[in-house]
């Protein structure tokens, strides 16, 4: 079994070399996800100097992680919305979610992209009798706006069903293909830089962003690194939190022209990739849940259950979730600009928020720019940001207060040194590796994933290899060791 997404088996035909280092740029995308890529498009023939940095390799990031779902059934989100905002508001994402299809397949049309892109028919589900009229209800607002649903009492696929509702004209693609299209595109009008984290940002502009290769100098600048690496401003980390959901893939022969989400507590999410099945379950708060591996035992066994076969490759999902139901994409300083919180569903979203942020810099209208302001403060999400703020502070003392063993496997443990705490994963050969197991990004401890042998911080998704090199933001820096521990320091062991 391959502990990676099912997107990176096939290899890159091309290889892009690294654009020169740049010092002054006009606009700075930082992260060459969907959403960096997008708004490089739309400005690459503007007659401005663009550059996009990406902590990594173009299309290796949290877009490559997602089971690719082009779809404006997106479970019962309409009805929160309205019940958060208005009609009018729960309409217009709506529409934003229409012209992010529309966009994706014009790109993909008009540069003839081979990304397997695919119409099929969407559902949405529950096993739950109190939730068969919430389905009614999201059937009712999507029937107002000239869609038309069906209901359904069962699925093409064995899985148990009370009640559902489907829809057609929606796609899935894959993933990665279609971000080294997008690379592949503007490479030669866009300088791109990768391996290059952005760790800083100041000044009120322009802006000095500092990175491992030196200060960039940038009149405006583009935060679509899936998480901001601040807290301020706009307080994303405040009306926002971290929901994971483990992905297992294997070859399973059956129907496969259309994809499938349960509304119900318990995820189920089910999409097709040629002769494969993609299957997303156990969602949970990454505050809670901590011993990840279980997690991943059980999604595996259900995977099993279901497919009557292991899973072939399997890997995780971290999606940020706003606490209001709408994602925060567009401007947070003058010339800068955020987009995040997905709710789950990025390849629309980050597709909306390229085109948005891209007319905000270059002063064209978009109807999307109060829906989605960052700097909004709604009832409800004041209400969930409580609600959050209490998950986070369970994880900081279950994980820094009083560490349990029940959150490090048999070869991790904790050893104090000086008044401070250091992870120790010893590998297969012996060998320990050490690492300093405080999250920089807010300060929260980090669990051991022993599936995937990362450091994890439960509070917002940063991950760290076992050397505490960095994989995922927001934290911008590594935890590895500055120094070497040496026995004597030691003052005792946590096993």
């Amino acid at each position: 079994m391959e502990i990676q997404t099912l997107w990176n088996q096939e290899k890159e035909k091309e290889k892009y070399e690294n654009s020169a280092i740049v010092k002054q740029t006009d606009v700075l995308i930082i992260g060459g996800g969907i959403t960096g890529l997008t708004t490089a498009y739309f400005l690459m023939d503007k007659k401005q100097d663009i550059t996009l940095i990406d902590q990594g390799k173009i299309g290796n990031g949290i877009t490559a992680k997602a089971t690719a779902k082009i779809n404006f059934l997106q479970g019962i989100c309409y009805q929160t919305i309205e019940k958060n905002f208005s009609k009018k508001a729960s309409q217009l994402y709506f529409k934003s979610q229409i012209e992010a299809t529309n966009i994706i397949k014009s790109i993909v049309k008009k540069h003839k992209i081979d990304c397997d892109l695919e119409q099929v028919d969407a559902f949405i589900f529950t096993n739950e009798k109190n939730n068969i009229t919430k389905i009614k209800k999201e059937e009712e607002l999507l029937t107002s706006w000239d869609i038309k649903c069906k209901e359904i009492q069962h699925l093409p696929i064995p899985i148990p069903m009370l009640y559902g509702i489907g829809v057609s004209d929606t796609y899935v693609f894959q993933p990665v293909k279609y971000l080294r299209a997008l690379h592949q595109i503007i490479r030669n009008k866009v300088k791109i830089r990768e391996n290059c984290t952005a760790t800083n940002i100041t000044g009120t502009g322009p802006y000095y962003v500092n990175t491992e290769e030196g200060l960039i100098q940038a009149n405006t600048v583009v935060i679509a690194s899936h998480f901001p690496f601040f807290l301020k401003p706009s307080f994303i980390p405040i009306k926002s939190y971290i929901k994971r959901e483990y992905v297992n893939a294997s070859k399973w022969d059956g129907p496969s022209n259309f994809t499938a989400i349960n509304i119900d507590q318990d995820l189920q999410s089910i999409r097709f990739f040629h002769q494969y099945v993609i299957y997303g379950s156990n969602q949970h708060r990454s505050t809670d849940k901590l011993p990840f591996q279980q997690n991943f035992q059980k999604s595996q066994q259900e995977f099993k259950k279901l497919w009557e076969k292991k899973p072939e490759y399997t890997w995780i999902n971290q999606d940020i979730m706003s606490n209001d139901g709408l994602p925060f994409i567009g401007k947070v300083k003058p010339n800068m600009f955020i987009a995040t919180a997905y709710q789950a569903w990025g390849i629309t979203n980050g597709t909306i928020a390229g085109k948005i942020i891209s007319d905000l810099i270059l002063d064209n209208n978009s109807p999307y720019t109060q829906l989605f302001s960052p700097h909004r403060f709604s009832a409800a999400g004041i209400k969930e940001s409580l609600t959050t703020s209490l998950h986070y502070l369970k994880a900081y003392w279950q994980t820094k207060v009083q560490p349990s063993p029940y959150f490090y496997p048999d070869n991790v443990y904790i050893i104090p040194v000086k008044g401070k705490k250091y992870g120790v994963y010893i590998d297969e050969n012996k060998e320990k590796h050490i690492v300093d197991i405080v999250c920089p990004h807010m300060k929260c401890n980090l669990a051991f994933n022993k599936n995937e042998k990362t450091w994890d911080c439960p509070c917002h998704g940063s991950r760290f290899d076992i050397d505490g090199n960095l994989l995922e933001g927001p934290s911008k820096v590594d935890v590895k060791m500055k120094k070497k521990i040496s026995s004597n320091d030691v003052e005792h062991k946590q096993t």
